[in-house]
């Protein structure tokens, strides 16, 4: 299938008989989500041989851990996983996390023949961030700008 002629701008990388989420393109994927225990959490694929470390996954990592608001995990979620999450109403948002776009929400994922719809922000229709991803794309940069003072930034 070409996911381009398709209307899809990314591919979902899958993995094992389990179809566990690596990557979406060549960015790190990460969910927002209730999981099954009912603790809101961020979740993305842990670094386990598959899943390169970057400078963008890790940033987002260490800020939503500085906030304290939620669980932040590294741990290995199936598309099955997924799927149930967003049949039950437990998917926030999705996105991608990479160097070049720093954090691009996803809005529908092909999976099995079923175009699923992911929340991107049920506040606003017209979104192109999620609440999550908005925040943490708006505090990435604000840092890389100097605009809020970091120890990650050295401005000269």
């Amino acid at each position: 299938m070409d996911v381009i002629k398709a209307g899809y701008d990314q591919i979902l990388w899958l993995l094992g008989d389990d179809h566990y989420v690596t990557e979406v393109g060549t960015m790190n994927f990460f969910l927002f989500w209730t999981n099954a225990d009912g603790e809101k959490e961020l979740v993305t694929a842990p670094l386990d041989g598959i899943i390169l470390p970057g400078v963008t996954r890790d940033s987002l990592l260490a800020l939503a851990r500085g906030w304290g608001e939620f669980k932040v995990s590294e741990r290995k979620v199936t598309m099955p996983e997924l799927v149930e999450a967003l049949a039950e109403g437990r998917l926030h948002e999705a996105f991608g996390a990479g160097t070049a776009c720093v954090v691009c929400s996803i809005s529908t994922v092909l999976y099995k023949g079923v175009d699923y719809l992911v929340p991107v922000d049920p506040a606003d229709a017209d979104a192109v961030y999620g609440p999550l991803a908005r925040r943490l794309h708006r505090e990435l940069l604000d840092i890389q700008y100097g605009k809020t003072p970091s120890p990650w930034s050295v401005q000269v």
